[in-house]
């Protein structure tokens, strides 16, 4: 067995994107991508759809393909009514495990699509907005994964700070390398984020050629210096142009190991800290 296939046997992969989906076309539905991850041996998927809580499909799923952990959870965009306290509480009492903040409803993403509006976290004062503080609290009763979403440096800063001051203890900042690209968040502040006890994700599809291209060896770069221990390793795909994500996982982990990482830094990255993360 080679080490990419050690690796991708118990992996989980925390960002998975799937069919149908109302805005754009995607590769394969869930059904496809859960039984794609179980023949390559992983242990888990978490499903994420930008505009519906993908709980009760976690559920389905997961009952259909047997031997796979199919875990759903909600990002908080206009669809579900933005930050949305009640909307948490209901993808949590359906067995949800991650709540993003905005994404395609963020401010800062639609600033970056040349858009105005969107949904902002912080005040202009810097700080959080009670809204997100009740959803902290909800988020904290249920055990729950907080994920930054496609919110502003700025606004990870102040929300993964605020969230290890009242005691949230699963916290990862999502895509982050794509945030480094989107939006100029730097090392240092993924640094500081993952020192107050955030992991920070880095996706696949960071380095895929028709999006943002980053090279395999920068982003090992960027995972060395944060330190592995701190870092999680997963997808993003399921776009229509994208490998099914099991496979892109397979491809992202052999770049990764090319680059020099070893063995255990990449299993720590797609074994442990997601197990860990998610309560598994």
């Amino acid at each position: 067995m080679s080490a990419i296939d050690r690796l991708i046997e118990g992996s989980i992969d925390v960002h998975v994107h799937f069919g149908p989906d109302p805005l754009v076309e995607r590769r394969a539905d869930a059904m496809e991508t859960a039984q794609r991850a179980k023949e390559m041996g992983m242990r888990g998927l978490v499903l994420k759809s930008h505009q519906y809580s993908t709980a009760p499909l976690a559920y389905a799923v997961s009952r259909i393909v047997p031997g796979l952990e199919v875990m759903g959870g909600l990002c908080l965009d206009v669809e579900v009514g933005g930050l949305n306290p009640m909307a948490v509480e209901a993808t949590a009492r359906l067995g949800g495990k991650v709540v993003w903040m905005p994404t395609f409803s963020a401010e800062a993403d639609r600033k970056r699509h040349g858009v105005g509006g969107g949904i902002a976290l912080i005040d202009e004062q810097g700080h959080l907005r009670p809204e997100v503080y009740s959803i902290l609290e909800t988020v904290k009763h249920y055990d729950l994964v907080l994920a930054t979403g496609h919110i502003s440096p700025r606004e990870s800063m102040t929300l993964v700070e605020q969230a290890n001051q009242l005691g949230l203890n699963r916290i990862v900042v999502t895509h982050a390398s794509h945030i480094y690209h989107w939006a100029g968040m730097t090392v240092e502040q993924m640094k500081r984020m993952a020192e107050m006890g955030a992991l920070i994700e880095h996706c696949a599809f960071v380095m895929h050629p028709l999006r943002l291209n980053m090279s395999a060896k920068d982003l090992a770069a960027m995972i060395r210096e944060i330190g592995a221990e701190n870092c999680i390793f997963s997808t993003d795909y399921g776009q229509d142009f994208s490998p099914i994500a099991p496979e892109g996982f397979r491809m992202g982990i052999a770049a990764l190991l090319e680059q020099g990482l070893e063995e255990v830094e990449v299993g720590l990255m797609v074994k442990d800290n997601p197990a860990r993360l998610l309560g598994l």
